[in-house]
């Protein structure tokens, strides 16, 4: 019988978790689902035989210790930052590992020691990252194979409310890790274009987004994601020209949370003293100007934005100067902010998540200019089994089967760009509903000229 440890029973879990235990009778598994709210778990598992809930608690070294050490296969859907901690005590017990994250600095300096254990550790698995990757190879391979010279990549993903269920001013609901939302884009972004390497600065990353018009869907606004120039090198794309990576939000939205940045309220490095005697107008009024005119009025000088205008509506929407009393305790401004929108951003019973999928690539081909256009836009099935549920949690959950059951043989710590990971995970995503739709055209001038 083969252990296999689930850590972190969220909303991005439901999926794995149903994915393992539907084929634990048949590989012979035990799953030992932990999370710090055990109810959580245990609902999740819904009394399957081959199912366990236990508490766990990622900043407990001795409560890791005490689950990881039996495993065989340990897959993390921590907090980023932790998934270093728990692979490390998984290299010691010889387990392998599976995580949905970027991996970090310290996840691979482990790669030396895993190999020599004959451990996988396969990272990045997830939606972006994951089925991103994913997919870009496939194209990258198949442009390669049939004698084209690649251009431009971008690729460009998006985790959104459907439109069915797009009821407010943002159009955005929390689907998963909701401080994430808020600290996203911080470090900035950088990528290659025309050659050149470019930088955005996290103050005017959400500034000046471009349109993405989704073939026989609908247009959206991206703005660039983190350290797309890194890329280059992963995807063996050294020389190209253009190389970006970017978020997909629904039209609107990038101007309204560029508001949140301008004025601090994602600031995450500083705490607000005495922040649980404070309302949120009382907060907010401690970042405006000290002179006469209403906080409503200042807040919209301060931003320059039209006084009742359709940003300025967007904006005091959030309840950002009511009364509404902050909770918590000498909150950074992220976190602070992160409890209002939690309330007003909720994703509530009945909705529909979406996850959208994009990417261009320009080739040339026999001395003609060719583009790749590749897509695709899966819904959720209901509020437990959501669209980022079934596109982070099933291809993490597929990359453990196939470790556990040997189809992934190499050692280290891998990432899922290469054929013996993403050819068997994206044919079984199709079979399970969640396909690509791709074709090429011959066009006559590059986007990017």
């Amino acid at each position: 019988m083969k252990n296999v440890l689930i850590c972190g029973a969220g909303m991005s879990a439901t999926d794995l978790i149903s994915y393992m235990l539907k084929h634990a009778e048949e590989y012979d598994w035990e799953v030992t689902v932990g999370d710090i709210l055990v109810e959580t778990a245990k609902r999740k598992i819904a009394g399957h035989p081959r199912g366990k809930a236990v508490y766990f608690d990622c900043y407990d070294a001795e409560i890791m210790e005490r689950y990881i050490k039996d495993a065989d296969i340990l897959i993390s859907l921590l907090p980023p930052g932790m998934h270093a901690a728990a692979a490390k005590i998984a290299l010691q017990y010889n387990a392998h590992v599976v995580t949905a994250s970027y991996a970090s600095e310290e996840m691979i300096a482990m790669h030396e020691e895993a190999k020599e254990k004959g451990l996988t550790f396969l990272n990045e698995l997830g939606a972006d990252p994951g089925i991103d990757h994913m997919n870009g190879m496939r194209s990258i391979d198949r442009i390669r194979e049939k004698g084209g010279e690649l251009l431009a990549f971008t690729s460009y993903c998006g985790s959104l409310v459907a439109p069915e269920s797009n009821d407010n001013p943002w159009g955005y609901k929390f689907t998963w890790s909701p401080m994430n939302v808020v600290t996203a884009g911080s470090a900035g972004a950088c990528y290659y274009k025309k050659g050149d390497f470019r930088c955005i600065p996290y103050h005017r990353l959400f500034t000046n987004p471009k349109v993405i018009a989704v073939p026989g869907f609908r247009e959206f606004e991206a703005y660039e994601n983190r350290d797309s120039a890194a890329y280059r090198k992963k995807y063996n794309l050294n020389e190209i020209p253009t190389l970006i990576r970017a978020t997909l939000r629904y039209p609107g939205f990038c101007d309204g949370w560029n508001m949140f940045i301008q004025l601090g309220l994602t600031a995450n490095n500083y705490n607000i003293e005495g922040s649980e005697n404070m309302t949120y107008r009382q907060w907010v009024e401690s970042y405006l100007p000290d002179d006469d005119s209403s906080p409503e009025n200042k807040l919209a000088d301060l931003l320059q934005i039209e006084r009742g205008g359709a940003l300025h509506k967007q904006l005091l929407w959030t309840e950002l100067l009511s009364d509404r009393p902050i909770n918590r305790v000498n909150g950074t401004p992220a976190e602070i902010l992160l409890d209002l929108l939690l309330d007003k951003l909720k994703f509530n019973q009945g909705d529909t998540d979406m996850l959208v999928f994009y990417e261009r690539l320009e080739y040339k081909l026999k001395g003609e200019l060719y583009e790749h256009l590749s897509y695709l836009v899966t819904k959720g099935i209901d509020h437990w089994h959501t669209a980022i549920s079934r596109t982070v949690g099933l291809p993490a959950a597929i990359g453990a089967k196939l470790i556990l059951n040997g189809a992934i043989k190499t050692p280290g710590v891998l990432f899922p760009w290469t054929k013996e990971v993403y050819d068997p995970i994206l044919d079984e995503l199709e079979e399970l509903g969640i396909a690509y739709a791709s074709h090429d055209n011959k066009i006559e001038h590059s986007q990017y000229e």
